[in-house]
């Protein structure tokens, strides 16, 4: 099968969120079900040329018109990091090159759906123009759902295209990528159904996440429980009816993670490797990492990781109800993350008006996974959360996740409280700072137990959540799409 990988980001090469981190990850293990995967993203100005050995793409340079204006755009190529799975990236200054942001922060609107339509309709000219004929297109949230819409209607009789299916993964609802219906015009998208309610139309404005939704042939959420919950209004966004009535083509595939990437065995940040067999590394990557964020170096002391981007979506209010409950227990909070100012600012408070919280503000790879070894347990109180890598790369070291039952985290976090049989971590269900005060006081009351919670880590470390099991669920889907 041939299929093409479309994503705004794409791990190592420029990565906000776990959107990047599945389309760096999952396309390997398609190729090693023997099918041609390849993946296309833009060539930011961020991108590493040089580091990546990039190289250009013959006969590839084209001039594509968009309204009354024509760009120049061509390919550039390189493997995925050791794997074979060809990355293309959609050369243009003016959109992508100028930019070292993947989502600048100080962009006009305008130019955010500019760049984007950029590059969906670059990306099918560009194909056509190297002979790759996919036989399924895989869109991922609204920055390339505009792909299944140019298919339904500009190139609806196209030769090239007339055996091409799509599938349109959702990876966070709340981003819908929402504007004036202006802006078709740049795309050059004339299709009078794209205007109505069957088509992008929401609220007087168009809606990609509708488009990607409504023109593809199957729509896939990244874990099933955010699956069923978008059919819901509590957490729908205001698409929750068309969902319910989309729903014979909605599936819910849990993400997974490379363990060739997330193994505390071989990690080579760690001061200490270590795993099921033997934890005793798991120890100095504690003592190390109470070092560099000066924190008390003890390795009894229950040490929390929270790695995030600081938004409400996480669940940060929670944390901040209980602010001053945490600076007074006996435990360790190390927090790694950047996003809105007040829960900066409220981090940054915490670091300097307490001696057992300490946060960095930013994101820094090798401190997250010093992190995610070094710690005890790990904290998830998420508002929503479609999938959620954090809990799963913490249960592959051995810390413990402390969650709300929501999405993806519902799908993989057990609480040791109800089956401690097959319990992997601590869960709470209702959004309250009390309710999730109890559940780290139950972690902490189990970790006081060492035995206890020995079987736990072996437990958590034990589960499998690599890319095998969903990559076979997504050929699944791809044959469902080709069988529209």
């Amino acid at each position: 099968m041939k299929i093409l990988f479309t994503a705004a980001e794409v791990a190592p090469f420029a990565k906000v969120g776990g959107l990047a981190d599945v389309a760096g990850s999952l396309p390997k293990f398609l190729k090693k079900l023997g099918n041609d995967i390849r993946v296309i993203l833009p060539l930011y100005g961020s991108i590493n040329q040089a580091k990546y050995n990039l190289e250009d793409v013959f006969n590839s340079e084209m001039n594509i018109k968009f309204g009354h204006r024509q760009f120049t755009v061509s390919l550039k190529q390189v493997k995925i990091p050791d794997s074979d799975v060809t990355v293309y990236f959609i050369v243009n200054n003016t959109y992508f090159g100028s930019h070292s942001e993947i989502y600048p922060d100080k962009a006009h609107e305008r130019f955010e759906q500019e760049r984007f339509l950029v590059f969906g309709l670059s990306t099918l000219e560009l194909m056509k123009k190297i002979d790759f004929k996919p036989d399924v297109i895989h869109c991922n949230d609204w920055h390339t759902a505009n792909i299944p819409v140019y298919l339904k209607t500009n190139y609806r009789n196209c030769e090239f295209y007339k055996n091409t299916s799509t599938v349109y993964s959702i990876h966070n609802l709340a981003y819908q990528g929402k504007f004036g219906f202006e802006i078709l015009e740049f795309g050059n998208i004339i299709d009078n159904g794209v205007y109505g309610s069957e088509g992008l139309e929401y609220f007087d404005k168009i809606n990609w996440m509708k488009g990607g939704i409504i023109y593809s042939d199957q729509v896939n959420t990244v874990s099933p429980t955010y699956a069923e919950e978008i059919q819901s209004p509590e957490y729908g966004d205001g698409l929750d009816g068309l969902l319910r009535s989309n729903n014979y083509k909605l599936t819910g595939i849990l993400n997974g993670i490379d363990y060739d990437v997330w193994n505390p065995k071989t990690d080579p940040v760690l001061p200490q490797n270590y795993s099921v067999v033997d934890l005793s590394g798991k120890n100095k990557c504690k003592i190390e990492l109470q070092k560099e964020l000066g924190l008390k170096q003890n390795p009894d002391t229950p040490l929390i990781g929270l790695i995030s981007r600081l938004v409400d979506q996480k669940g940060l209010d929670l944390i901040a109800g209980i602010a001053e409950n945490i600076k007074n227990m006996d435990l360790q909070l190390a927090v790694l993350g950047t996003g809105q100012e007040k829960y900066e600012l409220l981090f940054k408070d915490l670091t300097t008006t307490s001696d057992n919280i300490k946060a960095v503000i930013g994101f820094n790879g090798n401190l997250a996974k010093k992190i995610y070894a070094g710690c005890d347990m790990f904290l998830m109180p998420s508002r929503f959360e479609p999938c959620g890598l954090g809990q799963l790369i913490a249960l592959k070291y051995g810390t413990i996740p402390i969650v709300r039952k929501t999405g993806g985290l519902a799908d993989t976090v057990i609480d040791y409280n109800l089956d401690e049989k097959n319990g992997n971590g601590f869960v709470f269900e209702d959004y309250d700072s009390c309710v999730l005060f109890n559940a780290i006081s139950r972690a902490l009351n189990a970790y006081k137990n060492e035995q206890e919670w020995a079987h736990i880590t072996n437990r958590a470390m034990q589960y499998d959540f690599s890319w095998e099991k969903s990559a076979d669920k997504y050929v699944d889907l791809y044959k469902k799409a080709l069988n529209k």
